[in-house]
């Protein structure tokens, strides 16, 4: 690969770097507390990049007027066939610079081998959880009530209405609403499910659409049988914007 084919590259991929981290996007990836070191890292190869081109530059300038006519056709033919080879390889970062591939969605949750939060946080005998706060409709993140659905001795989750939201996934013939859970980047994510039962029914929204639900558990769903996916008996539900942050 040329000199020159690599400073470009070190340039666009920086700068990809760099506008994920300005944009937020790059939340669609790692977790937020890693935003300094995305745009740490772009930072870093657009500065060796520059630094490259400057010094190449000078020495360009300092060089003799004889250098680079000294070869034969078939040594220019064959720099141009590499030339061009080297070129495609600018393809992908151009595509991560251009279109920045989405958050992960339903496909990652029903490929998904069955684990699942509350499977990895397997308890045993139980657990104890904080009371929920006082309210009609208790704001509370999947993870929370998947956890709780599981593990919760003193059945907190059982006649409360409860307001969350996440993606709509397909499984044979239910209707599931899920959250992909980040330890430290996309790469690890594991999902949480609930499945959504009663009216209104959610059977209506597309795949991948994101909804706000709110509802109240079915006590003694989430089994290891069903991967610790509860359901839900929705109250309401509609339809709401991709979040910023779509891992939890």
């Amino acid at each position: 690969m040329r000199r020159e084919t690599q400073n470009i590259l070190l340039v666009l991929l920086g700068g990809a770097l760099l506008k994920i981290g300005f944009t937020g996007a790059y939340l669609n990836y790692v977790k937020p507390s890693f935003q300094w070191m995305v745009l740490a890292t772009g930072a870093v190869m657009v500065l060796l990049a520059l630094f490259a081109i400057v010094r190449d530059l000078k020495k360009h300038v300092r060089g003799s007027a004889s250098d680079g006519h000294s070869h034969d056709s078939g040594s220019h033919d064959d720099g141009h066939a590499h030339g061009r080879s080297s070129w495609m390889l600018m393809l992908p970062v151009l595509a991560i610079f251009l279109i920045a591939p989405p958050a992960l969605g339903s496909d990652s949750v029903t490929r998904n081998d069955g684990r699942s939060v509350a499977q990895s946080e397997r308890k045993t005998g139980g657990a104890k959880f904080d009371p929920l706060p006082p309210g009609d409709v208790v704001p509370i993140t999947m993870t929370d009530f998947v956890t709780r659905s599981a593990w919760d001795d003193a059945n907190t989750l059982n006649d409360r209405t409860v307001r969350m939201s996440g993606f709509i996934v397909r499984d044979k013939n239910s209707t599931l609403m899920a959250r992909l859970v980040m330890g430290c980047c996309a790469a690890d994510a594991t999902p949480v499910r609930v499945r959504l039962d009663g009216e209104p029914s959610a059977s209506g929204y597309a795949v991948d659409s994101w909804v706000e639900v709110t509802g109240r558990i079915q006590p003694g769903t989430a089994t290891e049988a069903n991967s610790y996916t509860p359901s839900l008996t929705v109250a309401s539900i509609k339809q709401i914007p991709i979040p910023e942050m779509p891992y939890e």
